[in-house]
């Protein structure tokens, strides 16, 4: 373990001559061990006195300084002859050092300070003593009185350390005062660690902030959840362990602690303990029992001994989670279960009961009907505020529970598949559920209701497609009679992107959703058929969806149906985004937050998280992907399936950037999470295909790829292979199955047709222009074509790889104009990207077709200056023109002006246009001040 921070500037301190330095802290804070390591640290030569003071009911005079001195014995037998008769005053006191004392002394004068002069004169006997006197606060008041006496008489010769608990700024009246107003040379107080302390000490800035969470940074108590955890390997074990562990050593301290404080304030602090939260000195009363003329004292005792914290305006709390389960696990049994029923009825007669608090302590009192009771209070009230993951909770606590009666447990069940649809999902509430249907003596409408919310879970969650399926295939015969919830059943299965089963599947099940919901007046049954159908078309790129979106309600005044819409949104979001209809995907992600803007809906926000993050990728804007995938991952849960969206994020923005280890990893990942999405299983196929094509491993590329397009066309919707389908037909061609290809190119071409999917169409132009390699003008034309369908949606990284490709046929033809063109805009919009890797591969090609000192019929090379026309393209650029409006006024292509600015872009080391001004040219130029203005 480390030091603390405080050390060097203590150890400077000491060392001065006649330091009298005064170490206060909090119980726990690590003064015991301070002065335990001062002692150590003294030089060899000096004399070090030990004294560590107790309460004793009552205590020896000088006490905790005569025991100090008497295991010194053989210090002092060198220098005893020099001292003064006056030590003789000592025998009676220090009986062990009679044959080192002088004869007893027989002198007028009063004996207590005959007393403090012979012990200072003892003290001083060496050339260097130095006295650490622990506890002062429990010191004796003549040790006290002695210490205030060496800090008023200081010598060179002797250093005073003490250490103690900081005294009430308004001591009780008689007390005396600590520490001594003068004569201290240093002042320390033991704050509590910092989080960067602890994270020093356990390796971890996350382990560091989960123990000092938990212990408030009370280095005793840092100290021994760390020494708890030493032995546990994995990080995220640790972490467990930390936030419940309660050391066996530190509970010994604690126990002790609290007996020596009064009754009264160990039942107040017993009572800080049962409410687990901050409360008011009258709350802290009615709970322990202190009566009102108690209160004051005892909080005053609970506060000078270090357990309760004062937060201000008549609000206390116990200073630390973990302090707070110790001293709850030490309260015997009857009277914990006495406060928190006391706890119960004060928090039940508030102007606002907060019942899930309530409920608890009901619970913890054995009260087993007000615990139900105010558990649906609670449930009730969580759902309203939009938190259904504390409904969740609350719920699966009530179920576990010993003792609840059947019908209870079967309507907490119940209610528990309703609610959990709505929150995110753990392990922990499946296996409930699943026990309680192969456990529970159930009706039969409620095990229908649970396998049918359990299998909504599976589907959406878990990525459990075939036993999500299973569930709502056993409920749909004990719902037979409930055809609202047979219609919300069928309908979870009705989506295409739901499993490997073909669309079509997906669709009857769809049909026989909206035969369910014929006739019944369950509105939000009712949106969620119509959205389910609604997505299905977006999902299959139906051209004469866009109609019925616009029928959508804008604002709908119930928020179960308020929640549908918003779900809509988000699945008509997801699947235009995978479309690649970008804009508009956004808008509707957009219009799905408003919608749920006042509530909590943790399973709808992941959803509508994930697409947004796949649509920053897809569009270039890479600059928050990072920290908004990881920190989406980790809301929900890395074994989650809804982690899939962020690790498929995360994993072609590190293709992208040239990391490929890394991005096999996160597409690895994502594809074990995303079996229940089937464009989210293609698009991993596709990630790892790209890995493995740019590293040239074309057979394994290939296995993953067939097995992907196997998966596309069992599922028949070939929209979502549009970022498979060009490296499939590459590895092709690279295999030398051109013929295959084109069939490959064809089935994909037919099954796109009529589709409103601007990014398979692009895909689709793109692998023609692959087809067409061996004709290059043929391929060029198409290439270009798949980069103005790829820059249009926006797809800047597809967009740049269309162009780089346009640029190798234009090189085949030695069309100088073209090939540069072309290279320069992938090269642009590689680096504005930051795509590195990609951008220099480009300006490789560049460079070796610009090379001034190649002769080129009498034309000027420029190297990286701007020639006349590109200094003069680029002015224009910097006052806003477009390319054609230069064209225009210069008598050029609009393709000419896009290669000159691109060349321009690169000499002068900018990432794109869009950061070209007349003033930075004027300084980049060196231009006056009016050359950019014609």
């Amino acid at each position: 373990m480390t030091s603390r921070p405080e050390w060097p500037e203590v150890v400077k301190e000491v060392d001065r001559p006649a330091a009298f330095v005064v170490v206060e802290g909090e119980p726990g804070a690590g003064r015991t061990t301070l002065l335990g390591r001062l002692g150590s640290h003294e030089r060899q030569d000096s004399i070090v006195i030990e004294a560590r003071c107790a309460r004793l009911a009552d205590p020896v005079p000088f006490g905790p300084v005569l025991e100090a001195l008497k295991a010194a014995t053989v210090e002092w037998a060198a220098s005893a002859a020099m001292l003064s008769p006056l030590a003789g005053c000592l025998r009676p006191l220090l009986p062990e050092l009679e044959a080192l004392l002088p004869p007893p002394l027989e002198a007028a004068g009063s004996p207590r300070a005959l007393v403090f002069r012979a012990l200072r004169e003892l003290l001083t006997l060496h050339e260097r003593t130095v006295l650490l006197v622990d506890d002062v606060h429990d010191a004796d008041e003549e040790t006290r009185d002695l210490l205030r006496y060496l800090a008023a008489c200081p010598s060179p010769r002797l250093a005073v350390v003490t250490s103690s608990v900081p005294g009430r700024r308004q001591p009780v009246p008689g007390a005396t005062w600590w520490p001594p107003r003068s004569g201290v040379t240093a002042h320390f107080t033991l704050e509590p660690l910092e989080i960067e302390h602890v994270a020093e000490m356990v390796g971890s800035r996350e382990l560091a902030e989960r123990i000092h969470r938990r212990t408030g940074g009370v280095a005793g108590a840092v100290g021994a959840v760390v020494k708890a955890i030493a032995e546990v390997a994995d990080e995220r074990s640790a972490m467990k362990l930390a936030e419940s562990v309660l050391p066996s050593a530190w509970t010994t301290s604690v126990a002790a602690r609290l007996a020596e404080t009064s009754p009264g304030c160990a039942s107040l602090v017993e009572a800080a303990a049962v409410l687990g939260h901050s409360a008011g000195s009258r709350a802290l009363a009615e709970v322990s029992g202190v009566g009102d003329d108690g209160i004051v004292e005892a909080l005053m005792c609970a506060l000078d001994a270090g357990f309760l914290l004062d937060l201000g305006q008549d609000r206390y709390r116990v200073r630390s989670p973990l302090l707070a389960d110790t001293v709850y696990e030490s309260i015997p049994g009857p009277r914990r279960c006495l406060s928190h029923t006391r706890a119960a009825r004060l928090l039940a007669a508030g102007t606002e009961p907060a019942a899930a608090r309530i409920a608890h302590h009901h619970r913890e009192a054995g009260e087993l009907a007000e615990w139900v009771r105010w558990t649906s209070v609670a449930v009730d009230s969580a759902m309203a505020e939009g938190s259904p993951d504390d409904a969740v909770r609350l719920l699966a606590a009530v179920i576990e529970g010993p003792g609840l009666p059947r019908a209870e447990r079967e309507k907490f069940a119940v209610r528990l598949s309703r609610e959990m649809v709505h929150g995110l999902v753990d392990e922990g509430t499946v296996q409930l559920l699943r026990t309680a249907l192969r456990d529970w003596s159930l009706t039969r409408t409620a095990r229908g209701e649970i396998r049918l919310n359990l299998g909504r879970v599976l589907i959406n969650q878990a990525g459990q497609v075939d036993a999500g399926r299973a569930e709502i295939e056993l409920a749909l015969s004990d719902l037979s009679g409930k055809r609202a919830l047979l219609a919300r059943g069928l309908a979870t299965l009705a989506l295409p992107h739901v499993g490997a089963v073909p669309v079509e599947e997906n669709l009857r099940w769809l049909d026989q959703a909206e035969q369910a919901s014929k006739g019944i007046r369950d509105v939000e049954v009712l949106a969620a058929v119509a959205a389910n159908r609604m997505s299905s078309r977006m999902q299959v790129a139906d051209p004469g969806v866009w109609q019925d979106v616009g029928a959508l309600l804008a604002s709908p005044s119930s928020a179960d149906v308020r929640r549908q819409v918003s779900r809509t949104y988000i699945n008509l979001a997801d699947a235009a985004a995978w479309n690649g209809h970008y804009p508009v995907a956004r808008t509707y992600l957009a219009t799905a937050r408003r919608l749920i803007l006042d509530e909590h809906q943790p399973y709808l926000e992941a959803l509508a998280d994930g697409a947004s993050l796949r649509i920053d990728v897809a569009t270039g804007a890479w600059a928050q992907v990072e920290t908004d995938a990881r920190r989406l991952a980790d809301r929900v849960g890395h074994e989650s399936s809804l982690a899939a969206e962020p690790l498929l994020a995360l994993g072609w923005r590190d293709f992208e950037l040239g990391h490929r280890a890394s991005a096999l990893s996160n597409f690895d990942a994502a594809f074990a999470l995303a079996g229940g999405s089937a464009p989210l299983q293609a698009s991993a196929f596709a990630g790892r295909v790209a890995v493995l094509l740019a590293g040239k491993d074309l057979a394994a590329a290939w296995r993953l790829a067939d097995f992907g397009l196997d998966s596309l066309r069992r599922k028949n919707n070939w929209v979502w292979a549009a970022e498979l389908m060009p490296l499939a037909v590459r590895i092709m061609l690279d295999r030398q199955e051109a013929g295959a290809a084109r069939e490959l190119v064809a089935e994909y071409r037919q099954g796109i047709a009529g589709r409103d999917a601007p990014l398979a169409h692009a895909a689709e132009i793109l692998c023609q222009g692959l087809l067409a390699r061996a004709r290059p003008a043929e391929a060029a034309e198409l290439f270009s074509q798949a980069a103005k369908a790829y820059h249009a949606l926006p797809r800047p990284y597809a967009a740049a790889g269309a162009d780089e490709l346009a640029g190798e046929c234009h090189l085949q033809l030695d069309d100088q104009e073209r090939l540069l063109g072309a290279f320069t805009s992938a090269e642009t919009t590689y680096r504005a990207l930051g795509a590195l890797v990609d951008a220099q591969r480009c300006r490789r090609v560049l460079v070796r077709r610009e090379d001034p000192r190649t002769p080129r019929r009498g034309r000027r090379g420029y190297g990286q200056a701007l020639s006349p026309r590109e200094r003069e393209v680029v002015l224009l650029a910097a006052r806003n023109l477009t390319n054609r409006q230069i064209a225009e006024r210069l008598f050029l292509s609009a393709r000419t002006v896009e290669t000159h600015i691109g060349r321009a872009l690169s000499k002068l080391d900018l990432p794109s246009r869009a950061v070209l001004s007349e003033e930075l040219l004027r300084t980049r130029l060196s231009l006056p001040h009016d050359s950019t203005t014609a």
